[in-house]
């Protein structure tokens, strides 16, 4: 499997702002060899790319980023290198949608309460259109009825921008958004252990994503990452877009503290900073273990 891979990246089948295709498209030009696309709690982009078919210049791995909760924590983990057609992740991933639209409801209910001038239906419908917007602004080719489109707080922050409510998506997170503002918005997703065992019953690889962003102490990280792999966690990413300088060596001492392989992924979602970039992660410390290991096993 080729060095310059990208295993986290999303596109408009989520909160990306560019279709499958563009993200493929892109990908390719960006030299990138071997991409997992990870949409949140959705496999409908890459079932597209695949339908559609994919360059043999480019690998294209299934994936999906998964929500999950730790404690009182939202943990995201990464699903690499499952069948597309398996029953039981698309039963996951059903149970999954049904989650994040009660999240979105409530996430709709908390925003009514503070605008006086919107009601619930109001806001989830703005987030919605929203969604339904970013998919037909960029590729007509490629939409998804309401029941597959996955709606999260971005869609919500871009509604709020266009009704005049706030100057900036930044200032919805802050002001409306943010987990303080909507509250226990997490307690829809499944346990972070239950999520890992799924995944691994699809034949997958479980990955904790993005470790160096959850705003915790390095003790508290370590007792994610340690319960992480004890539920049979494989892989943690490593490597990512903009770390702060040190996080990728401290991320490869804890791989190998907890026996865990090491990913990669830029996390891209749009072309709006030139340090976020597909496949710009460089080289993994030489004490990891490339998760690439682990997707190559027959």
């Amino acid at each position: 499997m080729s060095q310059k891979v990208d295993f986290h990246c999303h596109s408009t089948a989520s909160d990306g702002v560019l279709s499958p295709a563009q993200l493929l498209e892109r990908a390719i030009c960006a030299g990138v060899d071997c991409l997992a696309l990870t949409d949140h709690d959705t496999v409908a982009g890459t079932r597209w790319l695949v339908e559609k078919g994919v360059p043999e210049s480019i690998q294209l791995i299934s994936g999906c980023e998964l929500s999950t909760v730790w404690g009182t924590r939202e943990i995201h983990i990464v699903a690499l290198g499952f069948e597309l057609d398996n029953p039981d992740v698309q039963d996951f991933l059903t149970s999954q949608g049904r989650a994040r639209w009660q999240r979105c409801e409530r996430i709709a209910d908390k925003v009514s309460r503070r605008l006086q001038d919107y009601t619930e239906e109001q806001c989830l419908e703005g987030a919605l259109e929203q969604a339904r917007l970013a998919q037909r602004s960029t590729d007509e080719s490629f939409t998804l009825p309401d029941s597959e489109i996955q709606v999260g707080r971005p869609h919500f922050a871009s509604w709020m921008v266009q009704e005049g409510i706030t100057a900036d998506r930044n200032t919805a997170f802050d002001k409306y958004l943010s987990a303080k503002r909507i509250g226990n918005a997490k307690q829809f997703w499944p346990h972070m252990a239950d999520a890992v065992q799924a995944v691994l019953s699809w034949g997958a690889v479980p990955v904790l994503a993005h470790p160096g962003r959850y705003r915790m102490t390095g003790m508290k990280l370590q007792e994610v990452i340690r319960a992480f792999s004890a539920a049979g966690g494989q892989a943690m990413e490593v490597l990512g877009c903009q770390q702060p300088r040190g996080e990728r060596e401290t991320m490869a001492r804890y791989c190998e503290k907890f026996d865990l392989h090491a990913s990669m992924g830029s996390d891209f979602h749009g072309p709006w900073n030139d340090y976020v970039e597909l496949g710009r992660l460089g080289p993994l410390p030489e004490t990891c273990r490339s998760v690439t290991e682990l997707l190559e096993r027959d």
